[in-house]
């Protein structure tokens, strides 16, 4: 009787197993929605910050495959939401207002009347500029 040894013939080929989970992280066939949607997280908080109807971005989403109701879509993004306030990563967005400078009245204009839950989401997790304020109070003295 002959023994082998089965960990030689199971050994871990380490390029053919990196090549297969890549494979499986970008095989949408495979992948959940929320991790799908999630991929395009950035490009969804932007339409939907520059006033496009989540209903308009939903049938986007479903003709390039990612199918989902307006209520799976609506409850989906809000986990992801939630779950990348936590993580403190930034979106898209605030990344983009993170360059700009923009006086103090046009912030308070743009946030006033706004209803969008994206903008809500940015200045929830937004981080004050504690130099600039500080330079406006002074600058409000004279």
């Amino acid at each position: 009787m002959v023994h082998r040894d089965h960990t030689t013939n199971n050994r871990m080929d380490k390029n053919t197993l990196s090549r297969q989970l890549r494979a499986l992280a970008t095989d949408d066939l495979k992948r959940s929605k929320a991790a799908r949607l999630r991929d395009v997280l950035d490009d969804v908080e932007m339409a939907l910050a520059a006033g496009a109807k989540r209903a308009d971005v939903l049938a986007t989403l479903n003709e390039h495959g990612l199918d989902m109701s307006l209520t799976t879509f609506e409850t989906t993004l809000k986990r992801l939401r939630a779950k990348r306030g936590k993580t403190g990563i930034p979106t898209l967005a605030e990344k983009q207002d993170d360059n700009i400078q923009t006086p103090t009245s046009t912030i308070e204009e743009k946030h006033q009347a706004s209803h969008n839950p994206a903008d809500l989401d940015q200045i929830i997790n937004s981080k004050p500029d504690l130099g600039a304020l500080a330079r406006a109070a002074k600058g409000r003295k004279k």
